[in-house]
């Protein structure tokens, strides 16, 4: 999967239609007109992956070839012909291939998509995330991208990995003795009740043992599916869960 930004498939298609429309007396050279067209043709056809309607262009390399040869200012009666030929050659190439492509669009959601794709950290508290165990931020990561892309389901198991993993980091961080041997999340949280440390973060048990309860077990376990609109909602639970651990341990 590429990250492919609508505008090039506009522009590819602009491009096409410019040369496909071609006629005598247009200018070969100089910014939009001919030779600068087929340049930016043959960039867009790497930029979008069209192998085979690349493989059928060679004519067009040929004659763009020609074009750096010509003394001529303007396309002459013979060179306009000679482009459209090629170009509707190529037309039906291109129509062949498109045939077998699809794209997606990604529809919006509750939390910018934008910064569900590329900018997750930016969810958290300031700088919360940075200091995450290095599953969870890749978990985190990986969440965002299924709830971008609306597997909500995939999310949820991203996201609860994510939450057991600083979990974890957080037991060891605020427990340095006498630690518990499981690093199962029920007897974390136990322990957590009881330690000296974190006993007095009442919210905070709760809270983390409502989502093992709640969401944690059922989603390790296949009893639960979600929707997007469902796993949004456990993002945010979660989010606040970790902002509230680091927070304690920067404390």
């Amino acid at each position: 999967m590429i990250n492919q930004e609508v505008s090039q498939y506009y522009f590819f298609g602009t491009t096409m239609r410019f040369l496909q429309d071609a006629k005598e007396g247009w200018s070969i050279r100089g910014e939009m007109f001919i030779y600068e067209n087929i340049k930016w043709f043959f960039d867009h056809l790497d930029a979008i992956n069209l192998p085979v309607t690349k493989r059928a262009s060679r004519p067009l390399k040929d004659f763009m070839r020609k074009l750096e040869e010509t003394e001529e200012v303007n396309l002459s009666n013979n060179l306009a012909h000679e482009l459209a030929q090629i170009m509707n050659q190529i037309r039906f190439t291109l129509d062949a291939e498109i045939q077998g492509l699809e794209a997606f669009i990604i529809t919006p959601k509750r939390y910018d998509v934008d910064k569900l794709l590329n900018d997750i950290n930016g969810l958290f508290a300031p700088e919360m995330f940075a200091k995450f165990h290095d599953i969870a931020k890749v978990d985190f990561i990986e969440a965002g991208k299924c709830i971008a892309f609306e597997r909500a389901t995939a999310a949820a198991f991203h996201i609860l990995r994510a939450t057991e993993a600083n979990l974890r980091f957080y037991y060891e961080s605020m427990v340095k003795q006498n630690r518990i041997k499981s690093r199962m999340w029920g007897p974390i949280v136990q322990d957590l009740r009881v330690k000296g440390k974190t006993k007095n973060y009442i919210a905070l048990n709760n809270h983390l043992d409502n989502i093992r309860v709640s969401f944690r077990n059922p989603t390790q376990h296949p009893e639960a599916l979600y929707d997007i609109h469902e796993v949004q909602d456990l993002l945010s639970v979660c989010i606040d869960v970790n902002n509230r651990m680091f927070k304690v341990i920067n404390a």
